[in-house]
């Protein structure tokens, strides 16, 4: 059934899409899913090409008025195919979406943002493929985090947890692991993530925080507007098992969990917090 429906989309998509001179479709008409990927194509200047994005996908404010297509799990293929997209790019790895593709006879891109240099990579990948300001934004992130390392080195070493996700009560929660982009932004500026020794992204109890010992917790809630009620739980939780309120911070902005065409104001909001 998912083979018929394949074909039926490949007629379709070849009956619309236009094509440059040698009959091969110029690539001009992106599908991206992955705000990570959407941001980082907008900051390095192929926002114009963008017809389609993931539902998840929302800065910069242009992705509202576009087209979705749907999740990483339950993607659209009639949408995808009724954009006419001469490539897809995605987070991650999609079979659907390779296969779809593979029946329309376009490129499918796949990138990774689990760390710092997967960030990078997929940079140069953009800048390799297209060129426009991919090139120029990571010089621009090289900069700005060689520049935070610089104000970091009067209170440096420093070592953090990054709590993202703490349940009110819960005497558990979900931190950053040392495979993480947050631990290299935090490498990257000479201080160093404070987290179990496996996993990216383990739970941890409140005598495992004890037992590590960070200097400083950081707790992300992005988007949340219940600010106050969340600072104050949070200053009480970690006051109860011995850090001081000036040890724990949080932090609300929308963007802090994803590392795209923002990640370098998610490492000036920790350095701030560090400070």
């Amino acid at each position: 059934m998912k083979t018929a429906v394949l074909i039926t989309l490949s007629a379709i998509f070849v009956c619309c899409c236009s094509s440059v001179d040698d009959g091969k479709p110029d690539d001009t008409r992106f599908v991206v899913l992955g705000p990570s990927l959407v941001e980082l194509m907008y900051v390095s200047g192929l926002g114009d090409r963008i017809v389609g994005v993931d539902r998840y996908s929302d800065w910069p404010e242009q992705t509202g008025s576009l087209p979705q297509v749907g999740g990483y799990i339950d993607p659209s293929l009639e949408k995808i195919v009724s954009l006419n997209p001469t490539s897809i790019h995605i987070s991650g790895t999609s079979a659907v979406l390779r296969e779809l593709a593979v029946t329309l006879g376009i490129p499918c891109y796949s990138y990774r943002f689990d760390t710092l240099e997967d960030v990078f990579n997929s940079l140069d990948s953009l800048d390799v493929r297209y060129g426009a300001d991919a090139a120029y934004f990571r010089r621009e992130l090289s900069e700005k985090l060689d520049s935070l390392k610089a104000v970091m080195e009067n209170v440096a070493p420093i070592s953090a947890m990054i709590v993202v996700y703490h349940e009110k009560g819960s005497s558990s929660m979900t931190v950053a692991g040392e495979s993480t982009f947050f631990a290299d932004l935090l490498g990257s500026v000479n201080c160093e993530i404070s987290a179990p020794g496996t996993g990216c992204w383990p739970m941890i109890s409140a005598e495992g925080v004890i037992d590590l010992s960070p200097d400083h917790i950081i707790c992300l809630y992005p988007g949340r507007t219940d600010t106050v009620d969340i600072t104050e739980s949070e200053d009480s939780f970690f006051a109860d098992i011995g850090f001081e309120p000036d040890r724990v911070h949080c932090i609300f902005e929308p963007y802090i969990m994803i590392p795209g065409g923002r990640i370098g104001r998610t490492a000036e909001r920790i350095c701030y917090c560090l400070l």
